[in-house]
């Protein structure tokens, strides 16, 4: 299991704990070491893999990620104020560098999102997204 990811799971478990502020420590850290940030109260599948150790990565605290999701450098997983909520991300998502998913959407299983893509709509399953904002290029066997 990647570094990170098991940084993530004990902040996540300190949140559990009713310990949170250990568990902004343990984000501090993966702030400082790795350069991203990945609150303790997101839901990452442990399956989910960061290319190149997740560097640059921003994940909002309301952020789901799948089973076997890939997730690349520089990617952005925010909210859309006023409007509460984040990107939810099915098993199987892959998400390339420096890709942005903006508010409460939802990806479905085994899509992919192109570099430099700007996500503000829900995708269905088995599609490549490309784009600013992103549009659906093809559909993937």
């Amino acid at each position: 299991m990647q570094m990170i990811m098991r940084l993530h799971r004990i902040s996540a478990a300190f949140y559990r704990w009713r310990l949170p502020i250990v568990g902004r420590l343990v984000e501090g850290i993966i702030r400082v070491v790795f350069g991203a940030v990945i609150p303790g109260r997101a839901k990452i599948s442990p399956t989910a893999f960061f290319e190149h150790s997740g560097v640059g990565v921003v994940l909002n605290e309301l952020s789901v990620i799948g089973d076997g999701c890939r997730i690349g450098v520089h990617v952005v997983l925010g909210g859309k104020a006023p409007i509460k909520g984040a990107p939810h991300l099915e098993e199987g998502v892959i998400v390339h560098s420096g890709a942005k998913l903006i508010g409460p959407i939802r990806i479905g299983r085994d899509t992919v999102i192109a570099a430099n893509a700007v996500v503000i709509d829900d995708l269905a399953p088995k599609v490549l997204a490309a784009g600013v904002p992103a549009v659906v290029k093809k559909s993937l066997p």
